[in-house]
């Protein structure tokens, strides 16, 4: 963690020698994220409710999503993507030499503060949303909260995690980022609008499920099909057991790596 925090600093002040650019992005991204909610939100004025959620049950839905999406992409989305580029251009060896676990170093070393803007809205608007809904808050809950927001973003960085490691393999995969934003925009709504299809992906095969409905299901007390109890239990534990098979993947394939042209 020490390391970490020394990459953390010199990320700060890299990015505050061109303050007005770091600021101009903050704003973009924000401005990006904030006509996302207000798609989200036109829609609730002209239904209502989406399968019985109203709209601050959706933007706490929608919250969470981007809270926990900020933190586990920004220890992985930006790394994992630059990985075929690194691996190509034989760049990536220099990690290699480095006397620390090779995952570790890179995935602290190229940390990306610019999710910030992430943050910011979602955080925002959450605490928003909580404060229009009248949840029953216990202790059970507060731990069960939190232990999601980081089992979450463990399966976004497991994910994506799994999604990089293929590039010692293939070199060329963007196109399965590509894919895996697309599937991260199902669970801007509850997933039981989708058809079965589509919940047994999110839920069994791509748990993105676990990343904010099924805890959201837990808190705001809907139901939940798929053996709900079992599920809910399930949720914290999800996020670190995909990452650690997700890092053990990516270190199975590391092993396989011969260099740039190998």
């Amino acid at each position: 963690m020490k390391l970490f925090f020394v990459f953390f600093k010199y990320h700060i002040k890299e990015r505050m020698e061109y303050r007005s650019a770091f600021i101009v992005g903050v704003c973009a991204q924000t401005l990006a994220y904030a006509a996302n909610y207000l798609v989200v939100w036109m829609l609730m004025q002209k239904f209502g409710a989406i399968n019985g959620w109203s709209w601050p049950e959706v933007a706490f839905l929608y919250s969470i999503g981007l809270f926990v999406y900020a933190i586990g992409a920004s220890f992985t989305f930006v790394q994992m993507q630059s990985l075929e580029e690194m691996v190509r251009d034989g760049t990536f060896d220099i990690i290699l030499i480095k006397p620390r676990n090779p995952f570790y170093y890179f995935v602290t070393s190229t940390f990306n503060n610019g999710y910030i803007a992430h943050l910011l809205l979602s955080g925002t608007i959450l605490v928003w949303s909580l404060s229009q809904l009248k949840i029953e808050w216990n202790l059970l809950k507060v731990i069960y909260f939190c232990l999601n927001i980081a089992s979450g973003s463990l399966v976004i960085a497991g994910l994506l995690t799994i999604i990089g490691s293929l590039t010692f393999r293939v070199i060329r995969l963007q196109f399965l980022f590509r894919l895996f934003n697309r599937l991260r925009e199902f669970i801007s709504y509850p997933i039981s609008i989708y058809s079965l299809f589509i919940q047994i992906l999110l839920v069994f095969i791509i748990p993105l499920a676990f990343v904010n409905f099924v805890p959201s299901s837990f808190i705001l007390a809907k139901e939940f099909q798929y053996d709900g109890n079992i599920t809910y239990i399930l949720s914290p534990f999800i996020g670190p057991i995909l990452f650690y098979i997700a890092y053990l993947f990516w270190m199975s394939n590391l092993n396989r790596y011969q260099g740039a042209g190998g």
